[in-house]
């Protein structure tokens, strides 16, 4: 898909929902460095889910080579704490839930639900940027270059479902959409024999549409987000 994104920001607050986990109570993840480690986590996921490209221009576009393409895939894989972050945070979501209930609210379950979510966003990821290298297709996000509310959410939403070529056309995002559903289909093939690949892994699909769609409008206004939350500290210690 994906960048890890508005995914990861929404459920890191399913962390705090989960109490009958037995790893939330140990003493071991109370310790300051820990706490510290989880922050760090925190800001690097929330700048990196707040980071934008500029408006798109052709007269100053340049596609992504090879080594950056490999640096995108590699970070969004596991080079970054935010895939981590927001495995372990959709895992504590789906065990607030019971999500699948065969796999029931035990740290043996929740563990399971991590592992399944982290493998669902590595194929994910993978897919979309394996074959974006092979179409030519940008998989970056670019903001609008109106302004305004409505034209702004409407631009991150079109741009769910479309992208640039490396020419600078817009283009069907087939590497984005196969990633979406590719992922969420696969994903079945651990879960419990009820879940079908063309029913609940097609579902399971359109909800990773719309995350993107989230995350994009996340994107769009990134700027005015940083102001309101005053982010900078959090995101440039070292500028400080």
């Amino acid at each position: 898909m994906k960048d890890v994104a508005l995914k990861t920001c929404i459920v890191l607050f399913a962390l705090f929902l989960a109490p009958n986990l037995s790893l939330a109570q140990s003493p071991v993840l109370a310790t300051a460095q820990t706490l510290d480690s989880t922050a760090q986590s925190l800001g690097q996921s929330l700048s990196h889910a707040l980071t934008v490209q500029r408006p798109f221009d052709p007269a100053t576009y340049k596609p992504l080579n090879a080594h950056e393409r490999w640096h995108r895939m590699v970070r969004e894989d596991g080079g970054a704490p935010g895939v981590y972050v927001e495995s372990l945070g959709s895992a504590a979501y789906l065990q607030v839930f019971n999500s699948p209930s065969e796999w029931k609210g035990t740290t043996r379950g929740y563990l399971r639900r991590a592992g399944s979510s982290f493998a669902t966003d590595v194929i994910q990821n993978s897919i979309q940027e394996s074959m974006g290298a092979v179409a030519g297709t940008d998989p970056r996000y670019f903001a609008c270059a109106c302004s305004g509310l409505f034209p702004r959410t409407g631009h991150a939403l079109k741009m769910t479902l479309l992208t640039y070529s490396h020419s600078g056309h817009l283009t069907l995002d087939i590497p984005q959409l196969s990633g979406a559903y590719g992922s969420s289909m696969i994903e079945t093939m651990w879960y419990p024999h009820r879940y079908s690949p063309l029913v609940q892994g097609v579902q399971s699909g359109h909800m990773a549409v719309g995350l993107i769609g989230a995350e994009h409008i996340l994107q769009e206004f990134s700027p005015e987000l940083k102001r309101f939350f005053h982010l900078r500290f959090l995101m440039h210690p070292a500028t400080q």
